[in-house]
């Protein structure tokens, strides 16, 4: 059962969203949990992340300073949500330190839940598929970053996350094979963005609209991708999206690329 909840922050005095970078916001989250080691350990899967954290407006306005700033907080398997609503609705005085500056825990509003099997179900067999990658997204081979949005990257990554928490599992073999053969580009808007995770440590990546296009009509494929595009939206796509990188937006309504 996936859940977005939007976690509110007030600090203490004036900071500038440059300060916040993606490992800052990575430890502020796990700070709200250091006196909960059991919750802690549950989000510090050692494979992949249960969890997704995004902050978008360090990628778009990093001089301005900010008095708050809020966290979009995803939770991708059913056990995950339970235990960490029971640390942030019911602990007192959640507070944690950016920078020397106090960062208090204000407010907590689920603003979406969905489930495995209704994404699934709910899916219609679009051929026309766009996704908004709204921060840098990029995927990792060797010791480089791959920062295009090829089909079999991108729907390889979705779909081992899904399957990963999804108690109702797509076969990858026969998915991975129609992606390969059927699934294109028809268009794309896109640029590529380095960006500092802290004391100089950069990943770039690619950021914009793209267009997916299938050649062959398959309702069960194309259901099947269009519900890991529904489940991007909580988990993201590619590398580092407990830091904020790859935050992906779905365009539902049935939009194809025209030149």
């Amino acid at each position: 059962m996936p859940v977005k909840l939007l976690l509110k922050f007030g600090l203490s005095s004036p900071v500038k969203v440059s300060s916040l970078k993606p490992k800052v916001i990575h430890g502020i989250f796990f700070s709200l949990f250091q006196k909960n080691k059991e919750v802690g350990e549950l989000l510090h899967s050692p494979s992949l992340k249960p969890f997704t954290l995004f902050f978008p407006a360090y990628f778009r306005k990093p001089e301005e300073e900010v008095t708050s700033f809020t966290l979009e907080l995803n939770l991708l398997n059913n056990e995950l949500f339970p235990e960490v609503a029971r640390v942030l609705f019911f602990e007192k005085e959640l507070e944690v330190s950016v920078n020397g500056v106090k960062a208090e825990l204000r407010s907590l509003k689920p603003v979406l839940v969905e489930t495995y099997e209704g994404m699934l179900k709910g899916s219609s067999p679009k051929r026309d598929i766009v996704l908004d990658f709204l921060t840098p997204t990029s995927f990792r081979k060797k010791d480089a970053d791959l920062v295009l949005p090829e089909p079999y990257l991108v729907f390889r990554n979705l779909l081992r996350r899904w399957n990963a928490f999804s108690p109702i599992k797509i076969p990858p073999r026969e998915l991975i094979s129609f992606v390969k053969e059927n699934l294109f580009v028809s268009g794309c808007w896109i640029k590529t963005k380095k960006v500092e995770i802290m004391n100089e440590a950069k990943i770039t990546g690619f950021m914009g609209r793209v267009y997916f296009y299938a050649f062959k009509e398959e309702p069960e494929a194309l259901k099947a991708l269009n519900a890991l595009c529904r489940f991007s939206e909580f988990s993201g796509v590619g590398r580092k999206t407990t830091m904020g990188f790859g935050k992906v937006r779905w365009e539902r309504e049935n939009e194809s690329f025209e030149e």
